[in-house]
């Protein structure tokens, strides 16, 4: 990793996400209620049978990350609680 690169503590790491929802429909829900903590550089979701569920968010700076972290925290969303750690 270089000195430019995003830190992992910028990024927060969802799973338990609804296997249903369109990978597209996913990000734009997930960008609509992350958004509130701070700027969204990226948001990753694949719908790879390894990665479904599954969301990373990369906020620009670590406070968002964290207060993102702390108020989505088993936040129901498509009817199943997330679960976000810090990646």
């Amino acid at each position: 990793m270089s000195g430019s690169d995003v830190k992992p503590n910028h990024t927060i790491y969802i799973n338990n996400l609804n296997e249903k929802i369109k990978i597209e429909e996913l990000k734009k829900s997930l960008k609509a209620i992350f958004s509130q903590f701070g700027h969204i550089l990226e948001i990753l979701a694949l719908k790879t049978l390894r990665m479904r569920g599954q969301a990373f968010v990369v906020f620009k700076d670590m406070t968002s990350a964290t207060s993102a972290l702390r108020s989505m925290q088993n936040f129901p969303f498509y009817d199943k609680p997330m679960v976000c750690l810090i990646d």
